[in-house]
């Protein structure tokens, strides 16, 4: 049933998971140097004035695969309402990818605070993934009540 409060959960997960896509989520100071870089889905940028240079030397695609793929398995468990075990199996895979994102989050910012020598702190999209674990922990609850309603309805019968 696509008109249930784990399709609203469902659709602010993708929203927020849209949002730390495209917005930055981390900056790294360099105080020695005095840059300031910013970790987004374009990578490192070094953010000088009005410009910005894309640098290379951090690795992140992975955390450009995962961001992108939190908001697209959000947005696809909606229409799986009629197989309600299986739109908790791809929560539940979702909800995994949501911390693994942490995890690469972490590692890129250790990674390049190390080899830039830098200082790094998060930005507020930086906790939208851990709000979506909560909202998809919620979708999970909700589906199983669903299921849980109507493996009673077929006992009636």
């Amino acid at each position: 049933m696509i008109q249930r409060i784990q399709t609203v959960y469902f659709l602010v997960i993708a929203v927020l998971a849209t949002l730390t896509f495209f917005l930055p989520v981390a900056n790294l100071y360099d105080s020695v140097n005095a840059f300031l870089y910013k970790l987004s889905y374009v990578g490192m940028e070094l953010v000088n004035g009005k410009e910005s240079v894309v640098l290379n030397n951090l690795n992140t695609w992975s955390l450009k695969i995962i961001s992108g793929l939190i908001p697209l398995i959000a947005f696809t468990t909606i229409f799986l309402f009629k197989k309600r075990v299986l739109q908790i199996r791809i929560s539940f895979i979702n909800m995994i990818l949501m911390f693994g994102y942490y995890a690469i989050l972490f590692i890129c910012l250790i990674q390049g605070a190390n080899s830039m020598e830098a200082e790094w702190s998060l930005n507020v999209p930086a906790a939208f993934p851990l709000v979506c674990v909560v909202l998809n922990w919620l979708a999970i609850r909700a589906i199983g009540k669903d299921e849980a309603l109507v493996k009673s309805l077929n006992r009636l019968r």
